[in-house]
């Protein structure tokens, strides 16, 4: 019972960062905010986001097997890693609201469309710069076999994230996850350990 608590509690946070952020974001491209609105309301999902993160570093280091030696150096950079790619999200995302409105609105100038779209280019190009730097040192500290674990580690949190992102956009069900007249069936890799490859 404990064992399968413990595989749900990490798909329970995601599940919980993705409704806490990815709602009001959606809502912010379609409409501003009001001003008068308390900053209040933005803790919640921050604490939340780090509550995934410290589940994720600590899934990571069962996963990885680290050393201590290796934890000292891996995890400041993984953590890195993950905030950087959360602000490249936030960066992108707004920097494409701004061009979509620049290309729905008739009269932009292409001069605007087209520092918006540099925009979201330099975006991208210096995440991928910045992800480069930190995986190159994350593997620097790993051996092969450490390395292998980890892009598998992070596939799984990737297609769990883009799982619970489809659920909280409403975009219901995966096609194959359910056959008529049956309930929704659990995907079976909705953990972040290694089960199955652990030696």
């Amino acid at each position: 019972m404990n064992s399968v608590r413990n595989r749900w509690v990490p798909a329970l946070l995601l599940g919980a960062l993705v409704l806490a952020t990815a709602a009001p974001a959606r809502a912010q491209e379609e409409r501003p905010l009001p001003r008068r609105m308390s900053p209040g309301p933005r803790a919640r999902p921050e604490e939340v986001r780090r509550a995934v993160q410290e589940v994720v570093i600590a899934r990571m280091r069962e996963a990885l097997h680290l050393t201590e030696e290796q934890e000292a150096k891996v995890v400041p950079r993984f953590t890195e890693l993950m905030q950087t790619r959360t602000d490249h999200a936030m960066k992108r995302r707004a920097a494409m609201a701004r061009l979509r409105s620049l290309l729905l609105d008739g009269t932009a100038g292409d001069q605007e469309i087209a520092r918006a779209l540099r925009e979201v280019r330099a975006i991208d190009q210096d995440y991928l710069h910045r992800e480069g730097e930190l995986r190159g040192a994350i593997d620097g500290s790993l051996t092969p076999r450490q390395q292998g674990r980890l892009v598998l580690f992070e596939g799984r949190i990737r297609r769990l994230m883009q799982r619970r992102m489809q659920e909280a956009m409403g975009a219901g069900p995966r096609r194959g996850l359910m056959a008529p007249g049956r309930r929704p069936q659990q995907p079976p890799d909705d953990g972040f350990d290694l089960q199955e490859d652990e030696p």
